[in-house]
């Protein structure tokens, strides 16, 4: 069944100036019903790397996510003699097609693409996803809080901003306003729908060969609590615009007809700020509340937290509903919608200018 592996090794790595891991001696062989892997991973002592797998047929590009894998795998300390054990027959129960290809990819926890889009890369573990019960602001779809497992990603450690989408859609305008510009280049991009997204994620595939997508919704929240239970950076709301771009007292002074109740501090931003202006969270992630609220991979619906897996949740079920999630808040975010559990809810083909996203990468 695995005659047609061929042994092509695709260097699939791009390093820092600082990073200095690499891979060498990478062979496969069969043992049984599982495909391993061999490699040896090089640099200083005490050195990590990000590893993975890719697996490209005729039809299909299957990644680390998506494929039965074990041993040294994900976060993995530089050494020689490393494994990587495949259960090929879960993933093809007929044998690998004929000229299959495989990839070894090694990269650093904080990882700089192509275009320089930075990731930051983001351990297996588990945490509970939901509001506490005692939060007051929560909404119905916000619970029952329940516990879910994630195996390692990385994600955009920044939003995707105005630079990098154009060099995908030149034309595109964020918006502007007499009050404020949303279209620089630093700036978050807004006004881009969901659907427009998946075109974007596929022009980066073409042009850097890395499977790119939207978090899921338990992703983005384990990503954004970094393993705190409160729903905020912040205990006192006074200290909200240290953390967060949200609306604020300098936005209710130039948006006056905004009814809703603004923080009781000055993030000095009418609108959208420049990426990672504030202060990161406990993974080095920026925004994860306010600027731009981000899209997620999911279908919404308020009742999924109800029959939500435990491992690698996500929901998608047109049936239900079309509508995405949305999460995060932004710079228009009153304190309700200010919180790590909040969730929205948007339909794909909409725009808006309180909405962007960040984004996924394929170990």
């Amino acid at each position: 069944m695995f005659k047609y592996l061929i042994s092509i090794f695709i260097l699939f790595f791009t390093a820092n100036s600082s990073f200095a891991v690499s891979y060498s001696s990478a062979t496969a062989e069969q043992e049984g019903s599982y495909l391993v892997f061999y490699y040896d991973l090089d640099g200083n002592e005490n050195e990590q790397a990000v590893v993975g797998i890719q697996i490209r047929t005729k039809d299909k590009l299957l990644s680390t996510r998506q494929l039965h894998l074990e041993g040294d795998i994900g976060l993995v300390d530089v050494g020689r003699n490393k494994k990587i054990y495949w259960d090929v027959f879960k993933d093809f129960p007929k044998g690998l097609p004929e000229n299959s290809r495989w990839s070894l990819l090694v990269r650093p926890t904080h990882y700089t693409n192509a275009l320089g889009m930075k990731f930051v890369y983001i351990p297996p573990g588990c945490y509970y996803m939901g509001a506490l019960k005692n939060d007051k602001l929560a909404k119905k779809d916000e619970f029952p809080r329940h516990k879910v497992c994630l195996n390692g990603f990385f994600i955009g450690q920044y939003e995707v901003t105005n630079k990098q989408f154009k060099m995908f859609n030149k034309k595109h305008h964020s918006g502007k306003s007499n009050l404020y510009s949303l279209n620089k280049d630093s700036q978050p991009v807004v006004n881009v729908s969901w659907d427009e997204i998946q075109k974007y994620t596929k022009w980066l595939y073409i042009y850097t060969k890395e499977i790119y997508r939207l978090p899921t919704e338990a992703e983005w929240e384990y990503a954004a609590r970094g393993g705190q239970k409160n729903d905020t950076y912040w205990t006192n709301p006074k200290d909200a615009c240290k953390y967060a771009n949200i609306y604020d007292l300098t936005a209710h002074k130039k948006i006056k007809s905004y009814t809703q109740k603004p923080f009781e501090c000055s993030d000095g931003y009418v609108a959208t700020a420049p990426v990672g202006k504030f202060l990161p969270n406990r993974f080095d992630l920026y925004d994860m509340i306010g600027n731009a609220a981000e899209w997620c991979y999911d279908t919404f619906y308020q009742g999924s937290y109800k029959t939500s897996k435990k491992y690698n949740p996500v929901y998608i079920n047109p049936y239900v509903s079309l509508a995405k999630s949305v999460r995060g808040g932004s710079w228009f975010s009153p304190k309700k919608d200010a919180r790590l559990s909040a969730r929205s809810n948007y339909m794909p083909g909409l725009i808006n200018d309180f909405i962007g996203f960040r984004l996924v990468l394929e170990p």
